[in-house]
């Protein structure tokens, strides 16, 4: 944190004027990150954004909020991408049977493929129990399963689970990683065939 508040000294170029500016080093990091999306040198990026600010101006100021006006945007945009009910659409949108689980173990989604898959190998008379009796349980803790997930950068990892119905159980493999950028942990489970 230090460091980021630490003020350096930079002249930039941009077009045919040369600035002076002082700014905060993370001020500095973002408009490079900023300048590297928008294949540009911080020299035209500097004189684009005050090129469209009000005179007179405080360069310093205009930069610094325009660093956070472009923070704030890309963390909005992330939330729109990342929203719990965006990420019950990825699950409903899959063509194979899948499902959200929450750390606490709770089914957050499911899609009709799950549904069908289920209904297809257990007999159609116990459909009143699937509403009733239907247990899930993935052979790791979905805590465990979490940390994994992080550890490894998110890599699709392969578990085993388990269908109960009445007396009669299902085994299988599932692929399972953690929803993008969820402010909730939660963990897809895509069956594999």
């Amino acid at each position: 944190m230090e460091e980021d508040a630490e003020l350096v000294f930079r002249a930039v170029e941009g077009g045919k004027v040369r600035r002076g500016i002082r700014l905060e080093a993370i001020y500095w990091r973002v408009l490079r990150e900023i300048a590297d999306l928008k294949q540009k040198r911080i020299g035209a990026l500097v004189g684009a954004v005050l090129s469209d600010a009000p005179e007179p101006a405080n360069t310093t100021s205009l930069l610094r909020v325009y660093c956070l006006r472009w923070a704030l945007d890309a963390l909005a945009a992330e939330r729109k991408v990342t929203d719990p009910v965006g990420v019950v659409n990825l699950v409903r949108a899959s063509p194979s049977p899948a499902f959200a689980l929450g750390l606490d173990k709770r089914l957050l989604a499911y899609n009709q493929s799950l549904l069908d898959y289920i209904q297809a190998r257990f007999s159609y008379g116990e459909a009143g129990l699937i509403n009733s009796d239907l247990r899930l349980a993935l052979d790791v803790q979905v805590i465990a399963l979490a940390a994994t997930l992080k550890e490894n950068g998110n890599r699709p990892l392969e578990v085993g689970y388990v269908v109960g119905l009445g007396g009669r159980r299902l085994r299988g493999k599932l692929n399972a990683l953690l929803a993008p950028g969820s402010r909730e942990n939660i963990v897809l489970c895509y069956l594999l065939p």
